[in-house]
């Protein structure tokens, strides 16, 4: 597709398998639809730079009037929930703003569904969703950015990679919110008759191999023909991590944001051949991993990696005993993040000013943590893991210090309109490896030239 074709819709697949599963929406073209996108940011006659926004509430809003929003959610269960619990407490505080919430199915049918409402202007004024940037900084909406910057948000108070997790072309066009990081999980009951000493974790990928021989040989407790030492849920997120562990980015980008596929140097070899290994000594099952929680739980694997979501579910699970270790690494100690994000699109001004009160409001430290806590996720701000509700649910629940401590040194990878297609060509290789169809090498020169070509075939 041509450059100049920007009046047509990008025919660009976004698949993406996180912790709700296999998804594809297409992501309309940049336009310059950006209304409200500067509607409360005042300039400086002289040097027309931004200046402070002091807008308030009743010089947007009349003594008495009120202002409707839409707001769309792609979380459900526990999660939706808290989320529309959180909401409704929102619109009881600010009687001036009324909300028309919407859960709108999960990431993959809310990223269709808000990519068909871009292109006919149904889209609403917030969404809580996965690959939110692809949806508002590639249509050049960088709303957020402008407030985030204003004196009274504190930006330093977030974790920087969440904020990365929210960035298109390096600017911020979302705000994190259900944010998740791979976690090592382990069986303690597996682990006990294998002799195991959990208060020894594995430090390196080669050291967690070891231990889940010995788990796999000593600790299999259903006695089963087909019990692992090792599983995953999700083969990309998981070999991504790998990958920036053992110093390869996953892709490399250029200063005029070109993005090349850069999984298939000596580094990335060499996280697949251990995984190889995995499978080759029969430690890991060959492509089975989509019911490896299933697996996991039913007392049939010792380990599993799998999203942080998880801690306060599988804490209370009836029959399986989880506990979990600091997740492995090879060069560097890196966990890539994962979860969603809170996205605005502009419509007026008065409208925004509702919709950026919001946004404000369900990242407020209290609200977030809380939230956070309750569903699994993780806090996005430095100041919720000193609230007391985290320090409670620390003492409750061991495993939530994995994951808290992993946030600072959890990144996120480079958002760009292939990274859903990119995530099936890492699981489509990591397959052909495990099943001896290619050596790891092979698979993974093929999958980059593959990206490739889709990039260049959109760009």
């Amino acid at each position: 597709m041509k450059k100049q074709n920007l009046s047509r819709v990008l025919g660009i697949c976004i698949v993406f398998t996180m912790v709700l599963g296999l998804f594809t929406a297409c992501v309309p073209p940049a336009t310059d639809n950006t209304t409200g996108s500067t509607s409360n940011v005042a300039t400086d006659a002289t040097t027309n730079a931004p200046t402070q926004d002091t807008t308030t509430k009743k010089e947007v809003l009349a003594p008495g009037e009120k202002v409707k929003i839409s707001v769309w959610y792609a979380v459900s269960g526990a999660s939706g929930d808290a989320f529309k619990e959180l909401v409704e407490k929102f619109t009881a505080e600010n009687n001036q703003i009324e909300i028309e919430l919407s859960y709108s199915g999960n990431y993959g049918d809310t990223a269709t569904k808000v990519s068909a409402a871009l292109t006919s202007g149904a889209e609403p004024n917030v969404a809580l969703m996965s690959a939110g940037p692809l949806f508002t900084g590639a249509r050049g909406n960088y709303f957020i950015e402008e407030k985030i910057n204003e004196a009274d948000f504190d930006k330093a108070d977030f974790f920087e990679s969440g904020l990365d997790y929210s960035k298109y072309k390096g600017k911020v066009c979302a705000l994190p919110y259900g944010i998740s990081t791979p976690i090592l999980y382990y069986n303690k009951n597996i682990l006990d008759k294998a002799g195991i000493d959990t208060s020894k974790p594995p430090e390196t990928w080669d050291d967690l191999y070891e231990m889940a021989k010995i788990a796999q040989a000593k600790g299999n407790i259903n006695n089963v023909d087909e019990f692992w030492g090792f599983e995953v849920r999700d083969v990309p997120w998981l070999f991504k991590t790998m990958l920036n562990q053992n110093e390869n980015p996953v892709v490399n980008v250029d200063a005029n944001f070109k993005v090349t596929p850069a999984f298939d140097d000596e580094n990335a070899v060499e996280v697949a051949t251990w995984w190889k290994k995995m499978v080759d000594d029969k430690v890991m099952p060959a492509a089975q991993h989509a019911n490896a929680e299933k697996t996991f739980l039913a007392g049939n694997s010792a380990f599993i990696v799998s999203t942080s979501n998880r801690i306060s579910r599988w804490v209370s699970e009836e029959g399986v005993k989880v506990g979990a270790f600091p997740m492995p690494y090879f060069k560097k100690k890196s966990v890539a993040l994962g979860g969603n994000v809170l996205v605005m699109f502009n419509k007026n001004e008065k409208e925004d000013y509702a919709a950026w009160e919001l946004l404000n409001y369900l990242v407020d430290t209290q609200n977030q943590t809380e939230f956070a806590l309750k569903t699994g996720y993780l806090p996005i701000r430095r100041s919720g893991l000193e609230l007391d509700v985290a320090k409670k649910a620390l003492s409750e629940n061991p495993m939530y210090k994995i994951a808290f401590d992993q946030m600072e040194y959890s990144w996120s990878y480079w958002h760009f309109e292939q990274m859903g297609t990119m995530d099936m060509m890492l699981t489509g290789a990591m397959e052909k490896v495990e099943k001896n169809v290619l050596s790891p090498k092979d698979a993974l020169e093929e999958a980059a030239k593959e990206l490739a070509r889709e990039i260049d075939m959109d760009s």
